[in-house]
């Protein structure tokens, strides 16, 4: 066993760890945690593949502005009211495990059925993803960035009503 997939392994397990506990813990604080450290992990996966530039992108956008944002709105906000319960009801409980079930099967069968070209490896440089971004993309890039700015006016009027 390589040093490669023994970081996999173990960036994998700190993965589906911190999804499960995001999940299955009650407090928020612990969830947001779980999910930072989720998070650091994928990037971590990315950085195996060479992907250096979505990797530091991970770190940025989501272990940074995500949590950060999160742990905001914690702190602007009363979640101790909010609890979050488990349904009683044991025919949701079964529907939404054989959806899950299927949905799983589904992408499995999916993923291992595709007809993918073999490549040399990941390609995609710093240089290039800039040059596809601004170049063929640009009008979409900017239309994200009209909708990103929309939304954080949003969440301003959203909170300014709260704190009135």
């Amino acid at each position: 066993m390589t040093a490669q997939e023994i970081f996999f392994i173990i960036l994998a397990l700190i993965a589906v760890t911190g999804a499960l506990l995001l999940v299955l813990l009650k407090p928020i604080s612990h969830r947001v945690v779980s999910m930072a450290f989720a998070f650091m992990a994928i990037s971590g996966l990315y950085f195996l593949l060479g992907a250096e530039f979505i990797g530091i992108v991970q770190i940025m956008v989501y272990v940074g502005a995500i949590t950060i944002l999160f742990v905001f709105g914690m702190m602007m906000t009363e979640h101790r009211t909010i609890v979050f319960e488990r349904d009683p009801r044991l025919a949701h409980q079964a529907i939404g495990l054989i959806s899950s079930v299927s949905l799983l099967g589904l992408l499995i069968f999916g993923i291992l059925s595709m007809d993918l070209p073999q490549t040399e490896g990941y390609v995609g440089s710093a240089e290039a993803i800039g040059l596809e971004l601004y170049g063929y993309f640009f009008v979409a890039f900017i239309g994200s960035a009209f909708l990103l700015t929309a939304a954080l006016i949003g969440a301003i009027v959203v909170a300014r009503k709260e704190a009135d």
